[in-house]
């Protein structure tokens, strides 16, 4: 087992090696950004199971393995027809693609940089126009810092900026895809996200995650968002990565006056899977929804840590999380509310549901409210049970054979957070995974 130091030296080296991968491409103030994360990795720490934070997962099989991280040379060739399958059919919004966590335009919609003040860019290209502005953006002065949110900046090389000025409203949703190409394996691929939403702005953004085959690779994600007063976002996240695939995930959102957020986070795939979600509800009369389920069979372990942060008062916050676990599947859930002294009349409701479809499965479930105002209504609650069996044999009973049962009494126990994803193509892409689980391993239940 390694060591804190052990473990540093390594990224210390991944480091060095990137440097040179990257020959010559270093913008200067970019750059000294990356180092000084690299080295506020030591004060940090690496995360272990003997912090209440991590105690559930275990981190030592990903650092143990040494991951190449991907820069442009190294890029492996990958053609339209492999990508066609994931990107939405029927979408009237931009699709946006990136191989092994850089962007490939001749997959990506043709688009004017900036229509109506609006921006869509990949971060490198804006990092190339805008040295200054990107290197205030990488900063995450909004967002906090944990273990991979830093190595997420020591490492990024490239991910998206989305930009929506006040008062636009984006009637067509956004697709962002990221593809784990065949040759991946051992890859390392540290994306940043930066989506900001002006005043009374509205934008759907919807962020993919697949591999195109079976391999060890590392995704550390990075978004930050940053909702003005009055401004909307409904943002869905899908993560279907190859179950030898380590994926972690940082969500960092701050909330203005007035404003609504809503997350639809999808995990089906990887091996070893962490989502840290942080909401701050910085402003009066924000409101923040947060949805989401996590299906894993064979060894999958699926880690889902939230944090909702009301700062100020007459904030409303809803969180639904579900998940289903077959085999020797395990899974966290740890939710926290937390309002402070000046968040008076607080609405906050947390549930945690899990549904568990063999003996072997396991679920660690800790929702939590830490409460230091008086004039609040706050909930929370987790529940874990099995497949009613007397429902299964009420639909044999109707000439349903028992497979189908179990299957269609999943499928219902994950609807009610399916149909939270409003654009309908990525809803049908939703259903035709879970369908797919289901035909695939018939053993998923038992």
């Amino acid at each position: 087992m390694l060591n804190q130091e052990q473990i540093i030296e390594k990224f210390k080296i991944q480091f060095r090696r990137f440097e040179e991968d990257l020959n010559g491409q270093k913008e200067q103030a970019l750059h000294a950004l990356r180092r000084q994360a690299l080295e506020t990795l030591r004060d940090i720490g690496i995360p272990t199971k003997k912090d209440e934070e991590w105690r559930f997962t275990d981190l030592q099989p990903l650092f143990e393995k040494s991951f190449r991280v991907s820069t442009a040379e190294a890029r492996p060739a990958v053609t339209q027809r492999e990508i066609s399958p994931f990107l939405y059919e029927n979408f009237n919004g931009p699709q946006f693609v990136f191989v092994d966590g850089l962007f490939v335009p001749e997959f990506s919609t043709k688009i004017d940089a900036q229509t109506f003040g609006i921006v869509f860019a990949s971060l490198k290209e804006f990092t190339r126009q805008n040295p200054e502005a990107a290197r205030q953006m990488l900063k995450n002065e909004n967002a906090g810092e944990n273990t991979f949110s830093v190595l997420n900046t020591a490492f990024v090389a490239d991910g998206m900026v989305i930009q929506i000025p006040d008062n636009v409203v984006l009637n067509s949703p956004v697709h962002i895809l990221y593809v784990s190409s065949p040759g991946a394996s051992a890859a390392a691929h540290h994306v940043r996200n930066i989506i900001k939403v002006g005043k009374q702005a509205q934008a759907r953004i919807i962020e993919t995650y697949v591999s195109l085959q079976e391999s060890d690779h590392f995704t550390n994600t990075m978004t930050t968002v940053k909702i003005e007063a009055g401004g909307h976002l409904i943002h869905n996240k899908i993560q279907n990565e190859s179950q030898q695939a380590f994926h972690i995930g940082n969500l960092f959102v701050r909330q203005q006056a007035d404003s609504h957020f809503v997350s639809n986070n999808i995990a089906l795939g990887g091996g070893l899977v962490r989502n840290n979600l942080y909401v701050t509800l910085a402003q009066e009369n924000a409101e923040t929804r947060l949805n989401g389920l996590y299906m894993g069979n064979r060894s999958q372990h699926i880690d889902n840590n939230t944090l909702i942060d009301h700062v100020a008062s007459r904030c409303t916050s809803h969180e639904l999380y579900q998940g289903i676990l077959g085999e020797q599947a395990t899974a966290v859930f740890s939710g926290k509310i937390l309002v402070r002294p000046d968040a008076q009349k607080t609405d906050a409701v947390q549930n945690n549901r899990c549904l568990l479809l063999s003996d072997e499965a396991r679920i660690n479930t800790k929702p939590q409210l830490e409460i230091y105002a008086d004039d609040v209504k706050c909930t929370h609650g987790a529940t874990v049970g099995q497949l009613d069996e007397e429902a299964i044999f009420y639909l044999q009973s109707r000439g349903i054979s028992k497979q189908r049962a179990k299957n269609l009494m999943i499928y219902a126990f994950a609807e009610s957070i399916i149909q939270q994803m409003k654009v309908q193509p990525v809803r049908e892409f939703v259903d035709r995974l879970i369908l797919q689980r289901f035909k695939e391993n018939m053993n998923f239940v038992k």
